[in-house]
């Protein structure tokens, strides 16, 4: 899967030291990956799940449900473009802010 961007990932380095290695396994993980379905990427990420909120947007639990990935994520092309990698608390104010502001 070609992720498009490695910034945010750097960034969440920086925000969740505790959880540095975690996001950098997802990080290689999903750059490795060659899936075509969420259902070969739950394999992978047995905690992936659709962001109802927005069209193809999935969620996967970082470190223990510690930190959570929002992506949009195009199975067809293999592309994953990293919206948000926030802490628990940041994806509820997140999710309450899309349920709010749907596009």
């Amino acid at each position: 899967m070609r992720v498009i961007s490695r910034t945010p990932f750097i960034e969440a380095q920086k925000r969740f030291p505790h959880e540095r290695d975690a996001i950098q396994g997802v990080y290689l993980l999903l750059k490795s990956l060659n899936v075509k379905t969420p259902l070969e990427l739950k394999q992978y990420f047995p905690s992936l799940d659709r962001f109802k909120y927005r069209a193809r947007w999935w969620c996967i639990d970082i470190g223990g449900n510690n930190v959570r990935l929002l992506a949009f994520i195009e199975f067809s092309m293999g592309h994953c473009y990293t919206k948000h990698i926030v802490s628990h608390t940041e994806y509820d104010k997140l999710t309450d802010y899309y349920r709010r502001n749907r596009a």
